[in-house]
């Protein structure tokens, strides 16, 4: 596979890390709050999370694509850089819409067939 196009101008909502990714609250996130908080990351630093979720689309290749209506989903696997060192292997999901070329960040979690924390 390639690198994602337009990783160095991908974006991501801070509400998407704050209020999913990082909220153990959240009916679809709490299980990825209760993953990412174990490698170090936290609602306190969710800028060091948002930061390496932007490093992780550079820095590993696009492992599927997933042709839909508007644009197109790119899932990028595997190694993140987190506080504690462990950099466990992940999918993190991009929409790249035909209307823009910069990649937008959908949802991240634990790569099923990544080495074990």
């Amino acid at each position: 596979m390639s690198q994602l196009p337009g990783a160095a101008n991908a974006t991501i909502a801070d509400n998407k890390i704050t209020q999913y990714l990082l909220n153990p609250a959240h009916a679809q996130g709490a299980g990825k709050a209760n993953f990412f908080t174990q490698f170090g990351f936290s609602p306190a630093n969710w800028t060091e999370l948002k930061r390496a979720l932007l490093d992780h689309a550079c820095a590993n290749l696009v492992t599927a694509v997933k042709l839909i209506s508007y644009g197109d989903l790119h899932e990028v696997s595997c190694s993140i850089k987190t506080p504690d060192g462990r950099n466990p292997c992940i999918i993190s999901v991009w929409l790249i819409k035909l209307t823009d070329p910069n990649p937008i960040f959908v949802t991240a979690y634990p790569n099923p067939q990544g080495a074990a924390p």
